[in-house]
């Protein structure tokens, strides 16, 4: 693609950057000029224009527009390409628009020319409802450029979705400390404010409890709002919450499987509290819910009711720009209407990818995955981009050791990053981080070391194949020649005694106890599934 201002008298065949104006005639920004179009640019009294040249590689606006717009949009989600420039992503139902700001934040990182806004994150949005729009700067866009951009969002689930919406059993807690009138009204107004604020999260207020503001007391009543089998259970607090240790935090954590949010940076609602046991969304509102105006609070727990599975990284994420509500597509550009996903089979078994890349590597004498290989990347970046090419989709990189340095690497790759503060402990840290991130819809999970440098997508997507999703346990694991190794494919059914294949699995119990339902996928050669341990190893793949 050559862009630069042409003379006139060498504008023929230019595509040009932007709308022109003329006398009774619009060229619309993409036009291939003619030669009638440079007359009336001459009689117009314009010397010269800004414009590309088409190279064969290069993709036109409307035809790069719409490759990107079908890899952005997910569920129940539809694109229209406008002449301008500018594809418009819609909604094809009523309900909760899906996407997380630091993903869309990392998208315009990729490239000057193409910019994503989106109407709020967890926003409530009616079918036919613009949710996105993309604009394309430039009349082309280069292949390559597209391509890479692909791949950047291939480790992960769609950027944009939306997710349709069913009754949800909810509980309130209301922990008493002055059990006076004044705490009553204060209490009512926070379910007040409650109401008014989730009117369309289908939140079916169930069942109340009330508790001293004590931690046991607190605690009680939590345990009985998840054994009531309530989907979302709110804390009313008595008193505001202003330590990780106070009574709210330590009776949620005393019961909670975990803690994804703890304080918020707001003055005078800090306290939001996000938790989870089992599934079901424990919710600590900030005491000063009911007076103090807070979209992050609003933000926060809607991304939590609404997401599937919750985790530290889900918060305190930084705002895209963000668009109006209540955008609709034109006439013109609802016949232009593509349903996103429409011809995706349903077929093959979703399996996620775990990349273990959190260990200190002893053995090798140093970091061995951050040594950087013949091509110039270091080594756990080869195990990350054959599971980011491969049909595994999402796709988590769990870090520990030196994370700091791998989350640079990392940094424009669309795939979920993990920190392990555990890491010390074992590879096991991992793996259970790992798993318990992966979204229920996975039928499995495909555990891959970070190590494993000569795994590639065509393998992982042969190990992908051989496994049978309408089988509930079942593992399947790389061999040569009739001998385990990693890495392996376990079904969610089996996540609770998962572990990757230690040299000796012929005689683990944990492997043996599965073997009736355990598939062998044999690799092309041995090659494929060596992994660097050694010092020997680390100077075998740096040598040239």
């Amino acid at each position: 693609m050559k862009c630069q201002e042409f003379d006139l008298n060498h504008a023929l065949g230019v595509k040009i950057f932007e709308e022109i104006r003329l006398d009774g005639v619009v060229l619309e920004k993409g036009r291939t000029l003619n030669e009638e179009d440079i007359i009336r640019l001459k009689i117009s009294g314009v010397p010269s224009v800004y414009g590309a040249l088409m190279d064969e590689n290069d993709l036109t606006l409307e035809a790069a527009l719409g490759i990107v717009a079908a890899k952005l949009c997910g569920k129940n989600t539809a694109y229209a390409v406008g002449h301008d420039g500018i594809c418009k992503i819609t909604s094809a139902v009523d309900g909760v628009f899906l996407c997380a700001d630091d993903r869309v934040a990392k998208f315009n990182r990729q490239s000057h020319n193409l910019i994503l806004n989106t109407v709020p994150p967890y926003a409530f949005v009616r079918a036919g409802e613009v949710i996105a729009e993309l604009e394309l700067t430039t009349p082309l866009a280069e292949q390559t450029a597209v391509d890479n951009i692909l791949f950047s969002l291939s480790g992960n689930i769609d950027l944009l979705q939306v997710a349709e919406q069913s009754p949800r059993k909810t509980a309130l807690i209301y922990t008493n400390f002055y059990n006076d009138a004044a705490e009553t009204a204060h209490f009512t107004n926070v379910v007040k404010k409650l109401v008014e604020v989730f009117p369309d999260l289908q939140l079916d207020y169930r069942s109340e409890y009330n508790a001293p503001h004590t931690m046991e007391a607190v605690a009680d009543a939590v345990e009985k709002a998840v054994a009531d089998k309530n989907d979302v259970i709110f804390i009313l607090p008595g008193l505001k919450s202003n330590y990780k240790d106070d009574i709210v935090p330590s009776a949620v954590r005393s019961f909670a499987d975990e803690i994804v949010n703890l304080t918020i940076p707001q003055v005078a609602v800090s306290d939001l509290i996000i938790a989870h046991k089992r599934g079901q969304k424990i919710i600590s509102l900030p005491f000063h819910f009911d007076t103090v105006e807070s979209p992050l609070t609003v933000h926060y727990v809607k991304l939590a009711i609404v997401n599937d599975k919750l985790n530290e990284y889900d918060f305190a994420r930084p705002q895209n720009v963000l668009l109006p509500s209540g955008g609709t597509l034109t006439p013109d550009e609802q016949e232009n209407l593509v349903a996103a996903g429409q011809n995706r089979s349903g077929a093959r078994a979703g399996i996620a990818a775990v990349i273990l890349a959190a260990g200190i590597g002893s053995r090798a004498g140093r970091n061995k995955l951050l040594v950087e290989t013949k091509d110039g990347r270091p080594l756990f970046l080869k195990a990350v981009e054959a599971a980011v090419k491969s049909k595994a989709n999402p796709v988590f990189v769990v870090t520990g050791n030196q994370a700091a340095a791998m989350e640079e690497f990392l940094e424009d790759i669309d795939v979920n990053v993990i920190y392990n503060p555990a890491y010390r402990a074992g590879v096991k840290t991992s793996l259970n981080l790992g798993l318990k991130s992966v979204p229920a819809f996975c039928d499995g999970a495909l555990l891959l070391p970070a190590d494993m440098p000569n795994v590639d997508a065509k393998f992982i997507d042969k190990m992908i194949a051989s496994f049978n999703k309408k089988q509930e346990k079942q593992l399947c694991i790389a061999s040569w020649k009739g001998v385990k190794h990693n890495p392996v494919i376990w079904s969610k059914a089996l996540y609770g005694v998962a572990d990757l294949v230690p040299e000796n699995a012929d005689l683990r119990p944990v492997f043996m106890e599965h073997e009736d339902y355990t598939t062998l996928v044999e690799a092309p050669s041995a090659e494929t599934l060596w992994d660097v341990t050694y010092v020997s190893d680390v100077e075998k793949l740096t040598k040239d």
